[in-house]
């Protein structure tokens, strides 16, 4: 039985920089915060070509973000700093790596960078997170932990929804799979066409289509399950894999080394079934 790659490449990535924001860009952050709080809505502010959505969120600091295919952005306040923590926190959207890959995340936080005024050195940065995933188009595919290979005494979950982490229960049609920890390695196996249907996520549904298109196959039909299944394998790093045993700190890093990481974390957590 075949599986038809939809997509592959980066689904996560997180950076922290040890640096705090300008005093001119906290006021503006502050009075949008305030307004969203006030209004019940994000509060937008322009820079040039960007376009940071300032949120109500944030107990010591500001919560924003700059579209579905940019960036989540947490900035401490200057004012009122969380001791031990980092200035700034970028989590950069999965429609944006999916379409614009590294080069278009590196070139997005720079640009954002520069406009809101931080000034910064490429030593202040640290890889907080990395995750890449793959669609496969398997209707035939049902997730068996049995076939899940790791190292011993590594947790492994199986949940009947995309969001939840309770065990399955004997009987039920199994959804996902995950081993190991986030904050470590791990290995993610779960029903992305029920998450985008019940996420209202149809960017992926043009994702895919666009694949299929370009290799000669009809568009699939997410109302018939049994043509449109697609399962998501996607592996995460976290710190501890990239910052500890990596020595990933900045875009260069990442560009260089980050396969080397994935390649070593499959060599110790994968899914294996026989091909037939």
């Amino acid at each position: 039985m075949e599986a038809t790659i939809l997509h592959s490449g980066f689904d996560g990535l997180k950076f922290t920089v040890q640096a705090d924001i300008p005093e001119d860009f906290r006021e503006e952050l502050a009075s949008a915060k305030q307004h969203a709080k006030e209004t019940y809505g994000d509060c937008v502010l322009e820079f040039g070509t960007v376009s940071l959505n300032v949120t109500s969120k944030g107990a010591r600091g500001f919560t924003a973000h700059t579209g579905d295919h940019g960036a989540v952005w947490l900035f401490q306040d200057p004012q009122d700093r969380i001791p031990n923590n980092p200035g700034i926190t970028v989590d950069f959207r999965a429609f944006g790596l999916a379409t614009g890959g590294l080069e278009g995340a590196e070139m997005h936080f720079r640009e954002c960078m520069e406009a809101f005024g931080v000034k910064y050195v490429e030593t202040q940065l640290r890889v907080a997170r990395a995750d890449f995933a793959v669609d496969l188009l398997a209707p035939w595919f049902e997730p068996d932990r049995e076939a899940l290979v790791v190292p011993p005494g590594t947790k492994v979950t199986e949940f009947t929804g995309f969001d939840e982490t309770a065990t399955v229960s004997s009987g039920a049609r199994v959804v996902g799979l995950r081993a190991g920890a986030v904050a470590n390695r791990q290995l993610a196996i779960y029903d992305k066409r029920a998450e985008v249907i019940q996420q209202n996520k149809m960017g992926w549904l043009t994702i895919w289509n666009a694949a299929l298109e370009a290799a000669g196959k009809p568009h699939l039909d997410l109302s018939d399950r049994a043509s449109s299944q697609v399962w998501r394998f996607e592996m995460r790093l976290g710190s501890k894999q990239l910052r500890n045993r990596f020595e990933m700190r900045n875009w260069q890093d990442v560009q260089g080394i980050i396969g080397d990481a994935f390649t070593d974390a499959l060599g110790r957590i994968r899914y294996c079934i026989a091909h037939r």
